[in-house]
């Protein structure tokens, strides 16, 4: 593999000018732009109207900036995210002749240099599941995001349905390995058990070295990180660039030309390199789904009717992504991936109920109004490239078995015994100040029953303690309450790990009371990003794969021992 290069940023700005006299004392909402004048009638700050989370549209409100794709709020006067750490930039503008105030905007594209004309070649892609995707050519064979059995975010996610047989040999024998970020539906420890330690992983440069550190802590030693931007070649006529996140998550899609033909995985990027992307690729692959977030049904400040309205608005939100997508790649042809999960788990029936996705055969209709070619996700369809255009081809597939949901949760229950000690040092450690306070309350799998004793953290003071059920405080003037019930076996995980606290939010495994009912951001940020192992362990010493395994005889005749 050999850098060659890397992307070019193709420029369309736009200029428009305002005069200075027509705007008022404050904040002033233009077609794309917030204007903020001093009471000397003097531009003193202007911002785009992109949020920076997800790329949707801001709406002036009063002295802050709303999105109503996530509700993300931005505070005005300090450019702060949802009184976070999270700012967002000021955006290019000139004042002329003290009069005019002349605004830009641009509509950026990148283009692949070394982007050649299409030839006729041996080319396959293939959807395996959720995020993974088998990709062939120029005799290189690739897979992204391989989570082919088992649960993720420990027993929160499981496969809408079972992979199959086959994909298991096309992991093991696969060239490359690409893996987005270290998400766990991503990068998910007991499928990456199947592969040889000295297997080539690729991954993008992130500052934090998140995803490679993760990787190094499972054995591999092989990493590949790549800069973002750059263009890579690993044969001729097989290049690919990572691309990262438009937001401030370690989050990267994936972007190949093969034999000319441009294929896009935006994986679970928000806003991926600020839509600044490639234009009439051949293929665009996107999530597609939502759910997947503890909020809204984790958290207990909110009825059943305003819980709804919120996943009805995030799948909206969705959508729009989507959408914005489509139309900032003009693609060919659109597949949605990297959605298909359940909440599979007995215990977890509520979430199951009310979790209500976006289907993939929702972008249909979408892709028939900006004229793109939709496909439908399929196991068994084997899609290639000849003479410019697509065709598909099904081949016999067999599936893996139907897995126990049982067996993890209860590995999970007899691994990690809950001692609020070990909690109580863990939270001293954690180097946070804050006027937080935090309740840990073990629950039992409903979450309607105290397993066991109360952890009581005031971060403010520095106070870490057992308290009875009835110490439990439901608000404190001056403070940020958080009631927070998790089960108790998950929480020990997380602390005995030093696991991202995020990892338990968006596998449902917490219920949430909070005073008053905002998002801490700081707090999670903390607990997610900054206050974590080096080695990002992630999973238990038992070989859970081998309840796959052992169920499929064809498959382990031939390779149960070499996995054992």
């Amino acid at each position: 593999m050999r850098k060659i290069g890397s992307f070019k940023v193709k420029y369309k700005r736009k200029k428009k000018e305002i005069l200075i006299s027509d705007l008022k004392i404050g904040f002033n909402s233009s077609r794309d732009h917030i204007i903020k004048v001093d009471e000397n009638y003097n531009v003193s700050q202007v911002i785009d109207k992109v949020c920076d989370h997800a790329g949707g549209r801001l709406i002036l409100k009063g002295e802050n900036a709303v999105c109503p794709m996530h509700n993300w709020s931005l505070n005005l006067n300090t450019l702060q995210y949802n009184d976070s750490h999270i700012c967002k930039k000021q955006a290019e503008y000139r004042i002329i002749d003290n009069s005019k105030i002349e605004l830009f905007n641009s509509e950026n594209h990148l283009e692949n240099p070394y982007l050649d004309k299409k030839i006729n070649s041996d080319l396959t892609i293939r959807w395996l599941n959720h995020a993974a995707v088998y990709i062939e050519a120029n005799g290189i064979s690739f897979i992204t995001d391989p989570w082919l059995f088992g649960p993720a975010f420990m027993t929160g996610w499981w496969l809408n349905e079972p992979s199959t047989l086959d994909s298991i040999e096309l992991l093991k024998e696969v060239d490359y390995i690409y893996i987005s970020h270290n998400h766990p539906d991503h990068l998910h420890p007991e499928t990456m058990r199947l592969v040889s330690k000295d297997k080539k992983i690729i991954v993008g440069d992130f500052q934090t070295k998140s995803t490679e550190k993760y990787l190094r802590a499972l054995g591999f030693t092989n990493i590949i990180s790549l800069g973002f931007n750059d263009i890579y070649d690993i044969v001729p006529n097989f290049q690919i660039s990572i691309l990262k996140s438009g937001d401030f998550r370690d989050d990267s899609g994936i972007y190949f030309n093969l034999n000319g033909y441009q294929v896009l995985l935006t994986v679970d990027c928000n806003f991926l390199n600020s839509n600044i992307l490639p234009q009439k690729i051949d293929l665009l692959m996107t999530s597609f789904a939502g759910g997947a977030s503890g909020f809204p049904l984790c958290y207990d400040n909110y009825s059943i009717e305003e819980k709804k309205k919120v996943i009805l608005r995030n799948k909206l939100a969705i959508r729009s992504s989507v959408i914005n997508y489509l139309k900032a790649t003009s693609p060919i042809n659109y597949l949605p991936y990297a959605g298909m999960f359940k909440e599979y788990a007995k215990r977890d029936a509520f979430i199951k109920d009310y979790n209500e996705k976006n289907a993939t055969i929702d972008y249909k209709q979408i892709c028939n109004s900006l004229n793109v070619g939709y496909i439908e996700p399929e196991k068994n369809k084997l899609i290639q490239f000849i003479d410019g255009v697509i065709s598909f081809r099904e081949i016999d597939v067999k599936y893996l078995q139907k897995e126990d949901y049982s067996f993890y949760i209860n590995k999970y229950k007899e691994e990690y015994i809950y001692d609020p000690l070990n909690i109580i040092s863990y939270l001293k450690n954690s180097g946070y100040h804050s006027n937080q306070i935090v309740q840990i309350i073990p629950s039992n799998d409903t979450f309607d029953e105290i397993m066991d004793e109360v952890v009581f953290a005031d971060f403010k003071n520095q106070v870490f303690k057992i308290i009875s059920r009835n110490d439990i405080i439901d608000r404190k003037e001056g403070f940020k309450v958080m009631k927070l019930s998790v089960r108790p076996e998950i929480i020990t995980c997380v602390i005995e790990n030093k696991l991202p606290w995020e990892d338990f939010s968006i596998g449902f495994q917490m219920r949430v009371e909070r005073s008053p009912n905002e998002y801490e951001s700081d707090f999670w940020y903390h607990f997610t990003n900054v206050y974590i192992n080096d080695e990002h362990f992630r999973y238990s010493p038992y070989c859970g794969s081998c309840t796959v395994i052992n169920q499929n005889p064809i498959w382990n005749k031939t390779n149960n021992k070499q996995h054992i």
